[in-house]
């Protein structure tokens, strides 16, 4: 059993981000992650850190797979944003409405995309 290769792979997918960028991210190489992903090796105090911060996910979840009290992967909310995030938040400001609904259908239909492929692979 290889849970935090797994979950790692997991949170990678789920940010859509290919082994090369995942691993500049947090520091490593892609042949390190790829052996973390793979279970051949286990992360470093460091890099287990790094993905803390960098994803958000919490400790417990990342180690051993499960959560304590409402705390999700997803949870980034104690999390300043990226720059990306910054300018996706103000470009969504100036769409109207109806455009603004649109996008954010978008986003879940892409969301919904991302689980169905992370739990299929």
């Amino acid at each position: 059993m290889n849970v935090i290769g797994d979950n790692v792979r997991r949170l990678r997918k789920i940010h859509n981000l290919n082994q090369i960028e995942f691993a500049k991210l947090i520091g490593v190489s892609q042949g390190s992650l790829s052996d973390i992903e793979s279970g051949k090796s286990k992360p470093s105090v460091e890099t287990v850190v790094s993905i803390h911060l960098k994803f958000g996910c919490s400790l417990e979840w990342l180690l051993n797979g499960t959560e304590s009290q409402n705390k999700s992967v997803h949870d980034r909310s104690n999390l300043e944003l990226n720059d990306l995030e910054k300018e996706l938040i103000s470009a969504f400001r100036e769409l109207d409405a109806n455009n603004q609904m649109e996008a954010f259908e978008i986003v879940k239909i892409k969301l919904n995309s991302n689980k169905t492929r992370v739990f299929n692979s």
